[in-house]
């Protein structure tokens, strides 16, 4: 009898001893999946989500993910359709813990440069703050031009449809765009 005390025992702690070998291994993997998981995923699987973000010049903005591409999102905030660089936000809010599949090979096609390019084909007035020192500045204008790193801007005074005769065309590093809002289409 005291054999058999003896042996439940073992097998008690022996089975207890599995348990938790199981438990940290299921931890450690969920880690590692967690840190495998990107803000390009959590984005994508926001998307019908009311979201919130900070930007490096400290504006935020708020609105539903729409679009999602390789380095920006698309955030609809009331009138306007804001194309947001993703390495410019700082913090965000809202977002869904879950992440969606990786991009398809269309929507790894989807760069900035692309969404830049639809806006130039349908001659929206955007609004491009570009980050300068600690904060930001606003050109106003249309877009004539997307090449792979820059974008030709011509000048519309704000209020204005029009450029006036004397459009002048600013050349901006996409580098340096933090966002590009234009009326919702």
């Amino acid at each position: 009898m005291r054999w058999d005390a003896l042996f439940e025992d073992l097998q008690s702690q022996w089975s207890a001893l599995q348990d938790r070998a199981q438990e940290s291994e299921i931890a450690e993997r969920t880690r590692l999946d967690h840190g495998s998981v990107t803000l390009a995923g959590r984005l994508r699987a926001s998307v019908g989500q009311r979201v919130r973000t900070v930007q490096a010049d400290g504006e935020t903005v708020d609105g539903t993910v729409g679009f999602t591409g390789s380095t920006w999102v698309c955030l609809r905030s009331g009138a306007l359709d804001v194309i947001v660089v993703t390495s410019w936000c700082r913090s965000w809010e809202g977002l869904h813990r879950a992440t969606a599949p990786e991009a398809s090979s269309v929507g790894d096609r989807l760069s900035l440069a692309s969404a830049l390019r639809g806006l130039s084909r349908d001659r929206a007035l955007v609004t491009a703050a570009l980050a300068v020192g600690p904060g930001s500045t606003a050109v106003h204008g249309r877009i004539d031009r997307v090449g792979r790193d820059f974008v030709d801007l011509t000048t519309v005074h704000p209020g204005e449809l029009r450029p006036d005769r004397t459009g002048v065309t600013t050349t901006l590093a996409t580098a340096g765009c933090l966002r590009i809002s234009s009326l919702a289409r």
